[in-house]
């Protein structure tokens, strides 16, 4: 039998059509649950540009639902970056090793204030957010240089759940 080599956090990859204004958790599509850099590479090797242009990609802690008013998020914010769409395949795919890898922030405590990361299309570029668990960061010097995400322009927003 051939082993796995396992993440350390078991992560949720969510879809969610650009065309649906429906934004309660029945809305979400999850489509794979994974904990094992095989399925991680055979996931990377499955989002393309066609899938971003027509959906937001999540990818979340196991546990972590893919909304602000999620209890692990509702003291958090995210970082947003634009990228432009010519670059977004290659930023996409370092973002996300990055995350699933451990090795996204420069400090590994940093990382584990992260609960996961998402790709949101627009007509000339996307956004990629990564989402914090809470507000204690908001410095986008905290993550490794990733060629073409520029910490110019990267804002930091609160969630603001509407329960507060």
């Amino acid at each position: 039998m051939k082993s796995v080599t396992k993440l350390d956090h078991t992560w949720n990859f969510y879809l969610h059509l650009h065309d649906n204004s429906d934004w309660t958790m029945d809305s979400y599509i999850k489509m794979l649950e994974f904990d094992n850099v095989e399925y991680a590479i055979l996931l990377n090797d499955e989002v393309n540009y066609d899938l971003i242009k027509k959906s937001m990609i999540f990818i979340m802690k196991n546990q972590v639902k893919p909304m602000w008013e999620d209890e692990h998020n509702r003291n958090g914010g995210c970082f947003s970056f634009k990228i432009s769409n010519k670059d977004v395949a290659k930023v996409w795919k370092e973002v996300y090793f990055g995350l699933v890898g451990n090795s996204l922030t420069n400090n590994h405590c940093d990382y584990e204030k992260i609960n996961g990361i998402t790709l949101s299309p627009k007509k000339k570029f996307c956004i990629l957010k990564i989402w914090m668990k809470d507000c204690t960061l908001d410095d986008p010097s905290i993550f490794v240089k990733i060629n073409d995400l520029k910490c110019d322009g990267c804002i930091f927003k609160r969630h603001c759940p509407e329960h507060r």
